[in-house]
């Protein structure tokens, strides 16, 4: 199975050639600072909309796919892209219109290095510490980098290759960050030198989803169609859910957990409630569809989105809820297009960018849909 699945991932990502050339695509989310919405568009640029005018402030063309949600620290939004570069772009500087030096402005360009051929593709969302910005990359290495500065920490003879390739997102605990592999292994590793520890965790089945740490305890869905639970510094798993027959499909979207609870989404279209402690079902909700997106809490709400593009808000404690309505024809899916990107959840309204290249603004405590903007350009 999991071999199966390393050769028809590259065919979902990449989703594209024309003439022999890639079509930027991706399913980048956003994420909202100050007022202003930060995205990826299918067109591979990085925009920025006013979120209280809706309008667009500036967009940068990356000419290549992405597939990473932005992050932001201070005047600064880094994006990781499909042809191996980090891009760190000074939003001040663009929002005004400056033209000054790039060195003034704190805006860099880091090139992931190749490695005997391998892609260095960056797929896997960017993750940052109080310093440092982590890269995984599509050659099987992890690289920490500096967020002023775009200089390597990490010695790059001395970064150990985790895996074929790197399409989950590491996640950080303590001084530790932990790395999970399509071919089931679960690594950590120093964040502040790159080594590798002595503990690591494998499995049968490759990991399909990223890593979630809830306490000393990491969640990961598998190829197999199981969800684990795996105690940190232990060989063996502590549970996983089903207990017997598989789901009906792959837990690839990243989990949530909250109140000892993990809301998990799979592809089966089913978004399952689990006893963090025993691998419990609690109860599920049928969403229809596959759940690509991962779940939000907001207000003691659970949000969630299905690929048809639906948007749900249910009860976390009994899996109660209802749809969110389209607002033009009560007959079809909440937004207009089929959802895959992250879903970003700030003061009351989730932000959701489409698949047809627009920006969906739902304001939950109304269940509708406020306002939409394309974020394709009008020739």
């Amino acid at each position: 199975m999991f071999l199966v699945a390393i050769a028809l991932l590259p065919l979902v990502l990449v989703s594209c050639i024309s003439s022999g050339a890639p079509v930027p695509r991706g399913w980048a989310g956003t994420v909202v600072h100050d007022g202003i919405i930060y995205a990826g568009t299918r067109d591979g640029r990085v925009v920025a909309i006013n979120s209280s005018t809706q309008s667009q402030q500036w967009d940068y063309p990356t000419n290549t796919i992405i597939y990473t949600t932005p992050v932001v620290n201070g005047d600064l939004v880094y994006v990781g892209t499909y042809s191996g570069k980090v891009l760190a772009l000074n939003t001040l500087a663009r929002s005004q219109n400056l033209t000054f030096p790039q060195q003034r402005y704190g805006e860099w360009e880091w090139d992931c290095p190749t490695d005997k051929g391998k892609s260095n593709a960056i797929v896997a969302d960017l993750v940052m510490s109080e310093d440092a910005l982590y890269v995984a990359s599509s050659n099987g290495r992890v690289y920490s980098l500096d967020k002023g500065t775009g200089d390597e920490y990490w010695k790059r003879e001395d970064i150990p290759v985790l895996a074929e390739k790197l399409w989950t997102s590491p996640v950080i605990q303590g001084d530790t960050l932990y790395v999970s592999t399509f071919d089931g292994h679960v690594y950590a590793l120093s964040l502040e030198t790159g080594e590798l520890s002595d503990w690591s965790f494998e499995s049968e089945a490759g990991f399909a989803s990223s890593p979630v740490i809830d306490g000393d305890t990491i969640f990961l869905g598998s190829f197999d169609r199981h969800l684990y639970a795996v105690k940190i510094s232990s060989n063996v798993s502590m549970w996983k859910f089903p207990q017997e027959k598989p789901a009906g499909n792959w837990f690839w979207a990243s989990h949530v957990v909250d109140e000892d609870i993990v809301y998990a989404g799979c592809l089966d279209g089913k978004l399952y409630a689990i006893e963090a402690e025993t691998g419990e079902k609690l109860w599920e909700f049928d969403a229809g569809d596959p759940i690509v997106s991962r779940p939000v809490l907001m207000d003691n709400l659970l949000i969630i989105a299905n690929e048809a593009g639906n948007v749900y808000v249910l009860n976390p404690e009994t899996g109660e809820g209802e749809r969110i309505k389209n607002p033009e024809n009560d007959n079809k899916p909440t937004i207009n297009a089929k959802i895959r990107a992250s879903l970003c959840a700030h003061e009351g309204l989730v932000y959701i960018r489409g698949e047809d290249n627009s920006l969906y603004v739902v304001d939950i405590d109304k269940r509708e849909v406020s306002w939409k903007v394309s974020l394709t350009i009008e020739e």
